[in-house]
């Protein structure tokens, strides 16, 4: 396997965690319609009662729907790269446990996340590689790339409120740490928790691609996920769409699998 797609291993699978209209396999979480936005939040509002607490621990299946390479290519090279993993299955626990996992031409390949440290295993390479994130977290990644806002995010990131945009609260993300100026713009439904939009810049403030969470599900009282995410170059074109599936939200998930 080539350096660079093991790289986007580690760097980039969670771009596959998508989705799509989802079909007969979400049976107990139906695409649900969320009352009307509240719009009675008042003052400036903190993120930190939009965040994920209540999901204690979620697992999902994913798939790749659509993809367009050379749209994907204008966003980043690896990036393109993470889409050769159609099917991915996602592990979280709180608090930032992490866990994905695929097959690519017959080669198993997970990726765990556990606190600062991440672990890469493809058992056909020999590759079982541990990396400490501690003062880089820009380099592993959280339940923020799925479409929702885990409260564990706020150990590492600083968010400020901007505005409201219709019923949706906008917040930017953005490192504590000095001299990291990557950031993110979130726009967050107050009512489902999900972040309907999120923008991500760079370090030299170039917008380098934007997302869409749609069609929420409600897999346990007022617990949402998104079933379809769209994934937009800076161009504004639709590079690819991905699918959550068999969703199951605070069911055991065994803490071993993110032990190495």
């Amino acid at each position: 396997m080539k350096p660079k797609l093991i790289a986007a291993v580690a760097a980039s699978a969670i771009g596959l965690v998508a989705a799509q209209s989802v079909v007969s396999s979400v049976a107990a979480a139906k695409i649900v319609k969320p009352a009307a936005k509240v719009a009675a939040v008042v003052g400036i509002p903190s993120i930190a009662k939009f965040t994920s607490q209540r999901i204690r621990t979620l697992t999902m299946d994913t798939s790749v729907v659509t993809e367009n390479r050379p749209q994907l290519e204008k966003i980043s090279g690896d990036f393109a790269q993470a889409y050769r993993f159609h099917h991915v299955a996602v592990a979280y626990a709180q608090p930032d446990k992490l866990q994905f996992e695929s097959v690519v031409l017959g080669t198993h390949i997970t990726y765990t996340i556990n606190g600062n440290r991440k672990f890469t295993s493809i058992p056909t390479y020999h590759v079982h590689k541990v990396e400490d994130t501690t003062g880089a977290p820009g380099k592993k990644q959280s339940l923020l790339d799925v479409g929702l806002v885990p409260p564990e995010l706020f150990s590492l990131y600083n968010a400020r409120f901007i505005k409201r945009d219709g019923g949706d609260l906008v917040f930017q993300i953005q490192p504590k740490q000095i001299g990291e100026t990557y950031k993110d713009i979130v726009w967050i439904d107050p009512v489902t928790h999900i972040t309907t939009k999120r923008q991500h810049f760079n370090r030299d403030g170039k917008l380098t691609a934007w997302y869409q969470y749609l069609n929420p599900t409600q897999p346990r009282p007022r617990m949402y996920v998104p079933t379809r995410v769209e994934v937009y170059n800076p161009d504004n074109q639709l590079a690819a769409v991905t699918a959550y599936t068999n969703i199951k939200i605070n069911l055991p998930v065994d803490n071993n699998i993110f032990d190495f």
